[in-house]
């Protein structure tokens, strides 16, 4: 570990994607952080081997992307220091060791995606969302593919979709 970043990328518990795109090189000014926390046990009610498997997940991810030489910070609930709060540990760290960039992937859960958007607006760091990669389209693109359409046929959406990625029914 370093004593200062000047980037840090968080990695939410469902974005674990090794071939993401912010993996394929190493840097040294990138600190990837990953929080076990109580809110995102907590905020409804979870069966307790899921979220043992989210948390042994995370750990193994983090440890094998520490293992190709990125930089992972990755603090498990009994941490000290772990605020169980996204925006209060991001702004910790970035003070700690002096971030200018805070980066995420966009969050697929909308109650996620309220919070950092709250911490971006709210930070004096420069902030990016980027794609998660894990799904064939952009979260926008249906948005764009029925904009201006009378109509909104999923069938049509299909169709495009079996045309643009080759596939077959």
């Amino acid at each position: 570990m370093n004593d200062r970043y000047s980037t840090l990328r968080l990695v939410l518990g469902d974005q674990l994607n090794a071939q993401h795109s912010w993996f394929s090189e190493t840097n040294d000014d990138v600190l990837y952080v990953m929080f076990e926390q109580l809110s995102e046990t907590n905020y409804t009610k979870h069966h307790i081997q899921k979220i043992i498997a989210f948390f042994l997940a995370m750990r193994h991810f983090s440890e094998e992307r520490r293992a190709e030489g990125h930089h992972v910070l990755y603090w498990q609930l009994d941490e000290p220091d772990n605020e169980q709060n996204f925006p209060t540990n991001l702004q910790k760290l970035a003070d700690r060791y002096g971030a200018t960039r805070f980066e995420y992937q966009l969050p697929d859960e909308y109650r996620l995606d309220q919070v950092l958007q709250k911490f971006c607006a709210e930070t004096d760091l420069e902030t990016a969302a980027v794609d998660t990669e894990h799904f064939l389209t952009s979260r926008d693109y249906v948005e764009h593919f029925f904009e201006g359409k009378k109509r909104y046929l999923m069938e049509s959406f299909y169709r495009q979709m079996r045309r643009e990625y080759d596939l077959m029914m």
